[in-house]
């Protein structure tokens, strides 16, 4: 434990008591613990006298004997003798009372400093369990009575504390307390090596490079360990002096050294070649963690634009390194909000305190757009297969003929009414004929331009026709056909409804209805219409049904595909069973085939360019003014990067929402207008309650301006909102890129 923090229970010796140590022949070492280098002998001052008796003294003194024997079991096991220490070593020697003698050995063995053995305390072991379930209070508290190696226990509560946010108390432990318990080490046992290697690694973090090169100069003249004294030069040699020509040297001597590696990656780092940088670090982890090294990776991984594997650094970028502190948390905050963690990136913000803006301006903040949909994927809607396989299906139908003879009763009528002496009826029976068949001629005229796919021409004689004869059926549904054939939705909406209200058992407006709703992105009420399609075919005589059996075709494949009977398709002609194909294609995304189908829909007059989604959904945008294919336009422009087209495609929307205030701000600052982003965004928190994405929207753009008070004013509030689940759901979501200046 800290020693400091412990409470000491033993009474302590007087100070004018001398040590004497005898070392038992019969003692053993603790099973468990080897002896090695690691840890010093004793926590005591430099001047501290061991002075071995005789067995003379022995004799004179038996009471001595006794506290002598019960010290060298002390000194043999480490922990025990750790746990007799309250405070550090008084500045006078201090003598230990032995209440046991044994026969002591005629020579004094010589015990080396042992390094840290986690089985050793159960501390230990418990501080990583507690601190691995985010415990830290407790996890401080057992590594404060852990008493084996102070050295690790410092490292230890100065981590935890970092996690803490207490920045203040790590670097005290893991640099001021390491640093004295080091020096005393290295004073008592001059042969500990790793005291200097660690005293020597402090120094450098600290920036202390001259009693860092001190430390070099001390291994070297007593020559204890020639491989850490080249190493440490090395290192020493690059950060000082930004000296490599030891380097890659001495990486070929030693392949597998944590630290030669590293400072190879951090060599091509700064030359700009940052994948073999990337694979020096690695592999420079892959030996040992260092702090540093996960930083340097997590920043490679940022620029790169591999956020989650950065994001996986997070914790261990602090590991034994107090270096660039400030910079550390500003990029997990980054990394942190991006991936909407908005708790922990509050926590890691927090730590750079109110005023600090340290490292803030080594980031660049770029907005960008995000979507779970993808148009590569072809998924960007569920139902927009469905709107390409309805204006397939728009394409095929076909206006209603009227039969020439349907006048001939009306005339023969006429005739008859005139031979019984009625003229007024008779001329009225005659004059109904006579718009029949004017009807029918300009039937005729439309059909001619609809062949040749004139499709405004003929409906414009089609209106004509219905002119003549305004409640005929037939000509009111020819007029709806060919209005969504020239894509005017709204007016064969109204007489689709008109006929659906007078003949209900009329199937074909029903059909007609499926392709205006899945028009106007309306899917679960299309597919209502079709059902009852292929209801009213049912009811119909056999005559008509063979009439129309190509069409329920379409519509069952359409109402259950799994279960659809492909051997109906062999029934079809060769044109029809060229459409079910292309319309297949159009239910299963499959928008290749449309393209290598191209010849093929032009003769159906279907004028779109079947290169990718967005061509696709340009082809609806441009054809059909609706707010639906507003809104997914401009989404899929924002998807595609843009902008400029997506708050174009946004105007005129009849009602606008929350969400589309929100994606009008999107458009906006993705185009380089902050201002007015912010604006549509302040819109969209007003229009409705769950404003929450807009907040987001506002924290990055006071990110991008380089705002740390903004940002944390907004994300003060995305948490609160984030607690009440005030949610804005949307298909696009406002990110940004990190890159580093």
């Amino acid at each position: 434990m800290a020693e400091e923090d412990r409470k000491d229970t033993q009474q302590e010796p007087k100070e004018d008591e001398e040590v004497i140590v005898i070392e038992d022949e019969e003692e053993t070492e603790p099973k468990g613990v080897e002896e090695h280098e690691g840890a010093p002998e004793e926590e005591s001052e430099p001047k501290e006298k061991i002075v071995e008796e005789k067995p003379e003294e022995i004799k004179k003194k038996p009471k001595w004997i006794v506290y002598g024997i019960v010290a060298v079991v002390v000194i043999v096991t480490a922990a025990a003798f750790l746990l007799l220490h309250k405070k550090p070593a008084p500045k006078k020697p201090v003598k230990h009372v032995v209440h046991k003698a044994v026969k002591p050995k005629p020579k004094k063995k010589k015990v080396l400093p042992q390094a840290y053995n986690p089985i050793v305390d159960v501390h230990f072991i418990n501080a990583i369990r507690l601190q691995e379930e985010g415990k830290y209070k407790k996890a401080l508290e057992q590594l404060k009575k852990a008493t084996f190696d102070l050295y690790i226990s410092y490292y230890g509560i100065g981590y935890i504390y970092l996690k803490m946010g207490n920045v203040k108390k790590a670097k005290e432990y893991l640099f001021d307390k390491t640093k004295r318990y080091l020096l005393l080490a290295v004073h008592n046992n001059p042969n500990y090596v790793n005291g200097y290697v660690n005293l020597f690694r402090i120094y450098m973090a600290q920036k202390e490079y001259n009693k860092a090169k001190q430390m070099i100069k001390l291994l070297k003249d007593t020559q204890l360990d020639n491989k850490d004294v080249q190493l440490m030069k090395v290192y020493y040699n690059y950060v000082v002096d930004n000296d490599t020509s030891k380097l890659f040297e001495m990486l070929s001597e030693y392949p597998h050294s944590p630290l030669l590696l590293s400072l190879a990656g951090d060599y091509y780092l700064k030359q700009g070649n940052t994948q073999a940088a990337l694979n020096y670090m690695r592999r420079a982890l892959s030996y040992y963690p260092m702090g540093s090294v996960f930083y340097n990776t997590s920043l490679i991984e940022t620029q790169n634009g591999n956020y989650r594997v950065a994001m996986n650094s997070i914790p261990k970028m602090y590991y034994m390194d107090m270096s660039k502190i400030p910079c550390k948390n500003f990029l997990a905050f980054f990394l942190l909000f991006r991936a909407n963690k908005f708790n922990a990136a509050n926590k890691f913000l927090s730590l750079n305190g109110d005023n600090s803006s340290e490292c803030f301006d080594h980031f660049k903040i770029i907005p960008e757009v995000r979507s779970p949909l993808t148009i590569d994927s072809y998924s960007y809607r569920m139902d927009f297969n469905y709107i390409l396989a309805a204006e397939i299906l728009n394409m095929y139908l076909k206006p209603v003929n009227l039969l020439p003879n349907k006048a001939t009763p009306q005339i023969k009528l006429g005739f008859l009414y005139q031979q019984l002496g009625l003229p007024e009826k008779s001329a009225n029976e005659f004059e109904q004929a006579a718009h029949f068949s004017e009807a029918v001629l300009l039937s005729e005229y439309a059909n001619k331009f609809y062949i040749q796919g004139d499709y405004r021409t003929a409906l414009m004689y089609y209106k004509s026709a219905l002119s003549k004869v305004p409640t005929n059926p037939l000509l009111v549904y020819n007029v709806a056909i060919m209005s969504l054939k020239n894509h005017d939705v709204d007016t064969a909406n109204m007489l689709l409804t008109r006929l659906m209200n007078t003949y209900q058992q009329f199937p074909l407006p029903y059909l007609a209805m499926f392709i205006v709703k899945e028009v106007k992105g309306k899917h679960m009420d299309a597919i209502k219409y079709l059902n009852t399609f292929s209801q009213r075919v049912k009811s119909l005589d056999e005559e008509a049904q063979k009439k129309l059996k190509y069409l329920t075709i379409f519509s069952d494949y359409i109402i259950d595909r799994e279960n659809f009977d492909k051997s109906r398709i062999k029934k079809l002609g060769d044109y029809e069973k060229k459409v079910f194909l292309l319309f297949e294609a159009a239910l299963n995304q499959d928008i290749d085939y449309l393209f290598i189908q191209r010849d093929f829909e032009r003769s159906m007059h279907l004028y779109w360019n079947p290169k990718s989604l967005v061509t696709l959904c340009n082809y609806f945008y441009e054809n059909y003014h609706n707010d639906f294919l507003r809104r997914l336009m401009a989404t899929m422009y924002l998807m595609n990067n843009e902008p400029n087209k997506a708050y174009e495609a946004m105007y005129d929307i009849k009602v606008y929402s929350a969400e589309d205030y929100y994606k009008l701000g999107v458009a906006y600052l993705l185009a380089g207008y902050p201002d007015i982003a912010d604006n549509f965004f302040t819109k969209s928190i007003l229009k409705g309650v769950n404003f929450y994405n807009s907040y987001v929207a506002k924290a990055i753009i006071q990110a991008e301006k380089g705002s740390l008070v903004g940002i944390k004013y907004y994300l003060k509030i995305i948490l609160k909102k984030q607690q009440n689940l005030a949610w804005l759901n949307t298909d696009v979501y406002l990110t940004y890129k990190i890159v580093l200046k």
